[in-house]
């Protein structure tokens, strides 16, 4: 027989480019994306009581309701800028999980805090800038 009638084996080694290139631009694009996110939300429930009105949203990131009213506090938060805290208490992480249970909370709460630390009112349907902008007005009248 002749040698070329004998089939060469495939070569099973995959070049790794393709892999790193598809990785460098999932991770570009994730960067571009975080990037273009408004600003973050504070996180830090210890500023409670410490002369500042405080609005904390219990969020929990698989709620759609969460997502609305993240969206409608981003909204209002520069109207209130220095009158007014928002947080955001993610109830995945230990922090947000003692919180919860510390304030007998349910997922997506919008607690509102006094300046002194006083708990003033919980509201669980989601909002929108306008509702939450009421809501705020209404409880430390604004």
């Amino acid at each position: 027989m002749p040698t070329s009638d004998k089939k060469k084996p495939k070569n099973t080694k995959r070049s790794i480019w393709p892999k790193l290139i598809t990785f460098t631009l999932l991770l570009l694009f994730a960067a571009v994306a975080i990037s273009l996110l408004p600003r973050s939300f504070q996180q830090d429930t210890s500023i409670i009581g410490k002369g500042t009105n405080v609005v904390v949203l219990m969020l929990d990131p698989v709620l759609v309701q969460g997502t609305e009213t993240v969206i409608a506090m981003n909204e209002v938060r520069d109207e209130y800028e220095g009158r007014l805290e928002f947080i955001i208490s993610n109830i995945n992480t230990p922090e947000g999980r003692l919180f919860y249970r510390t304030h007998d909370l349910r997922s997506n709460a919008l607690v509102f805090f006094a300046a002194n630390g006083e708990r003033l009112e919980i509201v669980y349907a989601p909002q929108v800038a306008e509702s939450l902008r009421n809501n705020v007005n209404r409880i430390f009248k604004y």
